[in-house]
């Protein structure tokens, strides 16, 4: 599989599992029923790390997209730290009167600290934000003397050839 395929299939396996997060962590878990009241249990009042699960992994697709090597590596670590605490605090929750909305969540929260990780470990040569259109001038001559002779610095061309003005 190609580079650009890893890190497309990543990012939006990670966006569509933080997604389904938010959107489980908003569903009724359960309910608590007594003589006087009845009360639904919603996932995120039960367990509030679905948000920040939820929030932080949405963080690491956006931060992914603008940063390189390093700041992936932290991000997806970040995020990986994050959704393994969201797993630990789903399993401690008291399981008396949910449905099985929580072990969805369990799985969910699983994949995404799985997606970070991918992060952490393949995303070294991903492409970058407009990083194909980042060139740098030889070393020799500075933008500015290649503008002032006429040449776009951004292309690899000779300065001593000027290009033509159709």
């Amino acid at each position: 599989m190609s580079l650009g395929r890893k890190y497309l299939l990543t990012i939006a396996l990670q966006s569509i599992l933080a997604g389904a997060l938010l959107w489980v962590g908003g569903l009724i878990w359960g309910s608590i029923q007594s003589d006087l009241v009845s009360q639904d249990l919603v996932g995120s009042d039960l367990d509030s790390l679905i948000f920040a699960v939820w929030a932080v992994s949405l963080a690491v697709v956006i931060g992914v997209l603008a940063t390189g090597t390093w700041g992936r590596r932290i991000l997806g670590t970040m995020g990986a730290v994050v959704a393994a605490a969201g797993v630990y605090s789903l399993i401690i929750l008291d399981k008396e009167g949910l449905n099985a909305l929580w072990i969805f969540a369990i799985v969910l929260s699983l994949g995404l600290m799985i997606t970070n990780l991918l992060i952490v470990f393949t995303s070294k040569n991903w492409p970058t934000l407009s990083g194909r259109y980042s060139r740098s001038a030889a070393p020799e001559q500075d933008a500015w003397t290649l503008l002032d002779a006429g040449v776009d610095p951004t292309i690899e061309s000779d300065p001593d050839k000027p290009r033509s003005r159709d």
